[in-house]
Order: C-alpha cells, then structure tokens, then sequence
C-alpha cells in the first residue's frame, strides 16, 4: 500500500522528536560550558572528540552501514545483528589496546602534553561507541521511532547532568567534559542493552555466506572512511597545525552552534535511510524520492538564512571570550546542509550498491578541504577552516549528486544550483559586510524563488494541524458523551 504524506510526515516527525529535544539540550549545554571552561580547554576537548570520532568511523569496517542495507533483506534479525557487531567490537578493544601502548605519541599529537588518562578513556570508549552504535541501529531499522527519540535524549540528558556539576565543583579542564562524555555513553549503552535486550541473549553462529556479503558491501567503505575521517577532521587537523587550541576553541563553539541545525539532518537521515530502501524494494516511482529533495532543499535554505541573519544574536549567549565565532557559522552551516540534501540525491550509488564510488567522492572532497585549509587556515584562522569546510561539503554535494544521476536517473538540477548560489551569496555578504538589509534583500529572493515549495509547506502543515485539532475536538465529544 502506497504511503500517505500525512503517514511520511507522522513518522518523520515520530523520528524529529528526540533529535529536536536533545540538541534543544545540547543548545543549552554549550553556553553554560563555555561559561565554566576556557577557548583553549574547550579546543583540546575538541580535539578528544575529533580522535573519538575518527576511532569509531574506522573501528565498523563499514559494517555497521552493510548492517542496514541487508536489514530488510535477512530473515534473521538476530543472526545478522551478531554477525554485523562481532568483528567491529574485537577491531575496537585491539584499536584500544594499541592507543594504550602508544599513549605518549597519541596524546602529544592531540594535546600537546602527555595525558594517559585521557588516552585510556578514549581507548575503553571503543567498544561502547560499537555497542550503541548497533543497539541504535536495531532500533533504528525497526523503525521504532519514539524509543529512538528517547535515547537521543538520554544522551544529552546524560552529559549535561554529569558535566555542569562536574565543571563546577571537581574540574573545569577539558578532563571533565571528557569524564562526562564517558560516564555518559556507559549509561546509555547499559539502558540500551535492557530495551534490545532479545538481539544479546539470542544464541548465534558465524554464518560465512552472510559474513561474505556484509563484508562486500562494507569492505569497499573502509577506504572512504579512511579518507572521510581526513575530510571531515581536516578543519581541526589543520587548525591544531597551523593555529592555537583557542582557534580551535573558538570554531568548535560555533560548530556546536551549527549542529543545532545537525537536528534536521540526523532526524531526517535516520528516518530517511530505512524509508528510501523500503519504497525502492516496493518500486515506488522515482518522482517520490525528489519530491522529499524538493520540500528538503526548500527547508534548509530557509534556515540557513534566518541562521545567519540572526547569528550575532545567537552568538551572544556564548561567553564574551567566544566572541568570534559569529563569522565562523555561515559558512560552517553548509556541513549539515549539503549532507542532508545529497542523502536524497545519492541514492542511485546506493540502489545500483556501487559503493566504491564514496571514494572517489571523499578523495576529491578532502582534497579540496586540505587545499583550502592550507591556503586559509595561517591566514585566517577558525574563518579560514569554516570557509574551506563549507567548500568542500559543497564539492561533495555535487559528486554524490552527479554520480547518482548517472547511475539512476536524470533528475532536474536547477533547485539546487540556485539555491547554493543564494547561500554562497548569503554567506559572502554576511562576513565582508554583516548589513542586515543586504541579508534581507537575498533573504526575500530566497523565498520568491522557493515560493511553490514554501506555499506546499505551509499549506500541509496547515491541513495537519487542522486534522490533529478535527481529532482532537472528536475525542473530546466522545468522551463527554
């Protein structure tokens, strides 16, 4: 049966949820923290979560992305959710063992000082980063959308309720972030654990077929993550080689300010991953799929422009000595957005499987954000990072988008070359100039020329407003009869 778009909409927003909460969480954990901890000490706590970061994207071997794409596939669940974590959680206690061993070189280059405390969280981290990783993922794929949300709550929920005490009266270093962070996604897997709990006691056998076709998919992803950690790591890998911990400070203050933006994209990604393979297994028509990218494109340049119109506002609730980080976000606000649209443009190097594709997407995106890191970062500092990462996510944008096309099928391209034009423009006169009315000016042409798909917007959320307060009024009139 054909999904409605008040039934798409519904479980999208089912999925928003604990996205929306948490980084409403998270968007308060960031003042509070930059108001209890130093630029210099919040750029090393960065850095830790850059290292933690790069660990647990190599740590799957692409597994946990095969996981997904045979989920609706296999008739065992439990079977393939066994064979899929196995090999990721031994990969990530010998990855530990080894930053263990090796603590002194592993924490002069992320902190300048030797930290073997430091270096043994991140290595215990490991392995739980792996174990929610695919508890999240069942819950995921079972499209259960409220426990989803839950968690994601839990998880900033979690941080701030350890680290503000923990700031505020044993130490506000970049440690006790890390403390937090780590207490945090113990917690989290323990709770985890008890709501998946049928996937760990189920009994299992390493099945060779199926290790095979995981490791087809997943294998020629190890490469790209490879490449991908240094795409996406280069702004702060550049910043620590070229510039100051406050630099750095300065720019992940804003990059956590972005990210509430990030809601939009890990809402719809996580709706959208599970929901694109279904209507291709069902054979929905392709005009479905670009249907989504229109109304999504629409969406995120529309905030895009408020972001950036209101910035020196937002920036404010930051402490003064973070200042700096207004200029940092225009550009920094084309991460979530060009990976959030190119989810819905990619999908032909998903459907056709030829995932060997991503590396020549990393390897030329990440060649254009280490040029442009190289040539802005000693120059320019958090600014130059920010305009390197948002050319690159743009570059990336486009490789995903064309390759798709070629592999699937000729989709229109003017909605997204005119819109990435207006935020180019938007951004470029934000930063030289920060006039409001000349953010205003292109602020109206964006939507005079998005006019169709806000009217839609606008007029479906009406009727799904009107249907909720309809049920609402029968309910309340069944029930006083």
């Amino acid at each position: 049966m054909a999904e409605t778009s008040k039934q798409f909409l519904k479980r999208f927003l089912g999925f928003s949820i604990g996205p929306l909460v948490s980084a409403l969480i998270g968007f308060i954990t960031v003042p509070i923290t930059t108001y209890l901890v130093s630029p210099t000490d919040f750029g090393k706590s960065a850095m830790y979560t850059m290292g933690y970061s790069i660990s647990s994207l190599f740590i799957f071997l692409g597994l946990d992305q095969a996981f997904v794409r045979e989920y609706n596939d296999e008739k065992n669940k439990k079977n393939l959710f066994w064979n899929s974590l196995i090999v990721p959680l031994v990969f990530s206690i010998i990855i530990g063992a080894i930053y263990i061993i090796f603590y002194k070189p592993v924490s002069i280059l992320m902190f300048d000082s030797i930290e073997k405390y430091i270096i043994m969280i991140l290595a215990f981290s490991l392995p739980f980063a792996v174990i929610d990783r695919f508890n999240m993922l069942v819950i995921r794929m079972q499209e259960k959308a409220k426990l989803y949300s839950l968690f994601n709550i839990f998880n900033k929920l979690f941080v701030l309720i350890i680290m503000i005490p923990y700031l505020k009266f044993i130490d506000n270093s970049f440690k006790g972030i890390i403390n937090a962070n780590f207490i945090s996604l113990i917690l989290l897997c323990l709770l985890e654990i008890y709501f998946v709990k049928e996937n760990w006691k189920t009994k299992f056998c390493i099945d060779k077929k199926l290790l095979t076709n995981l490791f087809e998919f997943g294998l020629p992803l190890i490469p790209a993550s490879i490449i991908t950690w240094f795409f996406s790591s280069m702004d702060r890998i550049a910043l620590r080689q070229w510039s100051t911990f406050e630099q750095i400070g300065i720019y992940s203050a804003a990059f956590k300010i972005v990210m509430v933006l990030g809601i939009v994209q890990q809402a719809f990604c996580t709706f959208w991953t599970p929901t694109a393979y279904r209507w291709h297994k069902q054979e929905v028509g392709n005009k479905k799929y670009m249907e989504v990218s229109d109304i999504l494109i629409t969406i995120m340049v529309i905030l895009f422009s408020f972001i950036v119109l209101f910035k020196d506002i937002i920036i404010k609730i930051l402490s003064e000595s973070y200042a700096d980080a207004a200029v940092v976000v225009p550009f920094l606000l084309f991460l979530p957005i060009m990976y959030t649209v190119s989810e819905t443009t990619t999908l032909g190097i998903s459907f056709s499987k030829k995932t060997s594709y991503n590396i020549l997407i990393s390897i030329v995106a990440a060649g254009t954000n280490y040029i442009g890191n190289f040539m802005l970062v000693p120059r320019m500092g958090a600014l130059g990072a920010s305009i390197s990462t948002g050319v690159s996510y743009i570059v990336f944008f486009w490789m995903r988008t064309l390759i798709s096309r070629k592999l699937w099928y000729k989709f229109d391209l003017n909605i997204y070359i005119v819109n990435i034009i207006l935020m180019l423009l938007l951004s470029i006169t934000s930063i030289i100039f920060n006039k409001v009315y000349m953010n205003l000016i292109i602020i109206l042409i964006v939507i005079i020329y998005n006019k169709k798909h806000v009217m839609n917007i606008l007029s479906f959320c009406k009727a799904t407003l009107g249907g909720m307060k309809n049920e609402r009024y029968n309910f309340s009139r069944r029930f006083r009869d």
